[in-house]
């Protein structure tokens, strides 16, 4: 008990030695707010701490000396973003205030800190004109990747001025030209499977959907793109059972002899007393089995709508093996083990009907393209 104890007394004084070497390191790298918030966390954990407190006195003059030499080193050199590298500046140098008023030891040690909510209020709204009309030049290219920066752009915007001009609007339509556009296209089977596969790929398209949400991509189905919901699709993802087969039935038999020592085979009388008997209980056992394999292999392709040209083509195989067995025996009982004599029980059982032989077999294909385009699209 009294190791427990120990240990972990010097896990725990480990830990606050660590956090307060933490701020100084941070110090002696020129990370001066990164100081500063280590600091007053550790001030208000532990207002006696007088490591942190040294580092605090020392780091929150250099933060705000730092963050305004930045600032009038952005406006001299007329940086093209200077308005909103200013206006983040300063956001960041009121979020140290703040920081500091929750901890009366830190306002103890470098008295009240300084507020910039004046010259933030006379940044906001040149900073949010200057990301506003960054994203308007930037959607002019009619690049894709223009308009994802466009996007961030207008959403800076927003956060600077909530609802400058018609931003709202614009964050849209940046959003709807930065999404690269997917028609997937349904597999076609035969009329007795294709209620089955319409069900893979209902499925297949709600899983990509939910992948897709807050990506800059978007999956539409084969009916959505004859109903007008899309003026011009980039990509084209086809997919073609190109090989299954569903119901493959095999049959077969082994034989063998059971054996079991030592089984009671009758009673006898010895020196006046009745005693068991013991032998070899013998059976010949035939063990049946059924099985019905279903396979196939999906191919995928990703094809670019402006050329045709293939970017991608992959092939996912899939089976389902269902089985039954159960045997059959002649002899004596006592030579089966329980799991035979399980099996004695059973019978020749028919197999699952051929769509849901369909279903089980394209799990595994289902699994394998959604990985895929997990990967493919990882970036967008």
């Amino acid at each position: 008990m009294n190791k427990i104890i120990y240990s972990f007394v010097f896990i725990l004084i480990a830990g606050i030695s660590l956090n307060c070497s933490s701020g100084k390191r941070s110090l002696e790298k020129g990370k001066y707010s990164k100081a500063t918030r280590e600091a007053v966390k550790q001030l208000k954990s532990n207002p006696n701490n007088k490591k942190a407190a040294k580092v605090l006195i020392q780091s929150y003059p250099l933060a705000k000396q730092d963050a305004l030499r930045k600032i009038n080193n952005a406006m001299a050199f007329n940086s093209p973003d200077k308005y909103s590298f200013a206006a983040d500046e300063y956001i960041a140098l009121n979020d140290l205030a703040d920081l500091i008023h929750g901890s009366p030891k830190a306002i103890q040690l470098i008295g009240q800190p300084t507020s910039f909510s004046r010259e933030l209020g006379d940044m906001l709204p040149k900073a949010a004109e200057e990301k506003y009309n960054q994203a308007e030049m930037l959607m002019k290219s009619g690049d894709i990747m223009d308009a994802r920066q466009a996007y961030y752009a207008y959403k800076k915007a927003d956060e600077y001025v909530r609802g400058y001009r018609d931003v709202g609007q614009k964050i849209n339509m940046a959003f709807d030209a930065a999404t690269l556009k997917v028609v997937v296209e349904k597999p076609q089977t035969p009329s007795r499977y294709q209620l089955t596969s319409d069900f893979f790929y209902d499925n297949l398209m709600s899983e990509m959907n939910k992948f897709s949400k807050n990506r800059f991509v978007r999956f539409y189905n084969w009916k959505e793109t004859g109903e007008g919901n899309i003026i011009r699709p980039d990509q084209f993802m086809v997919l073609d059972f190109e090989d299954f087969s569903v119901g493959n039935f095999y049959e077969s038999t082994d034989r063998y002899e059971a054996v079991k020592d030592s089984v009671v085979i009758g009673r006898t009388q010895v020196n006046g007393q009745t005693v068991d008997v013991y032998g070899k209980a013998k059976a010949n056992v035939t063990l049946h089995r059924q099985e019905v394999i279903s396979q196939g292999l999906l191919s995928v392709k990703i094809i670019n709508s402006d050329n045709t040209r293939i970017l991608e083509n992959k092939r996912f195989p899939g089976q389902f093996v269902w089985g039954n067995q159960w045997l059959t025996y002649n002899g004596d009982e006592r030579a089966l083990n329980d799991e035979e004599y399980k099996l004695s029980k059973g019978g020749p059982l028919p197999p699952p009907p051929s769509q849901s032989l369909f279903i089980e077999f394209t799990k595994p294909i289902f699994d394998q393209t959604m990985d895929f385009v997990k990967r493919y699209y990882s970036n967008y």
